[in-house]
């Protein structure tokens, strides 16, 4: 009986350990990101860069701290109610805001409109970005 039960621990441990191996595998996939409750979420460098993203097609910087992020397609982004945040590393007096349903960058239901800013003015900021 306690072989049989030390057998089960080890192939429960193995199994575990392999489940999670493959779960790592899957959420450091390149571009992927894990948000399964969302229709479009990206994780974006200051300069604009794409750390991660799902739902995103593309993110333009088209000025200092002003970020279009477009999301795919079959999406009516003008009908959304988006949510940003600074990420860790922005400075503390920094601030993001988010608007959709604007043409500031093209099409109002492609697009979501982030801007950051600092002490009052424009100013690049690393953010996430949500669409429920």
């Amino acid at each position: 009986m306690r072989m049989k039960l030390t057998t089960l621990a080890i192939a429960c441990a193995l199994a575990a350990g392999a489940l999670a191996a493959g779960t790592a595998v899957a959420y450091a996939a390149l571009g992927g990101a894990q948000a399964p409750s969302v229709r479009a979420a990206a994780v974006v460098d200051a300069d604009g860069g794409v750390v991660r993203s799902k739902g995103v097609t593309a993110v333009r910087k088209i000025a200092v701290g002003q970020y279009c992020i477009e999301l795919d397609a079959d999406y009516d982004a003008a009908r959304s109610v988006p949510v940003a945040t600074k990420r860790w590393g922005a400075p503390w007096s920094s601030t993001v805001f988010v608007d959709a349903n604007t043409t500031t960058c093209g099409s109002a239901a492609r697009h979501v409109f982030v801007a950051g800013g600092n002490n009052g003015a424009g100013a690049d900021v690393p953010f996430h970005v949500i669409v429920p």
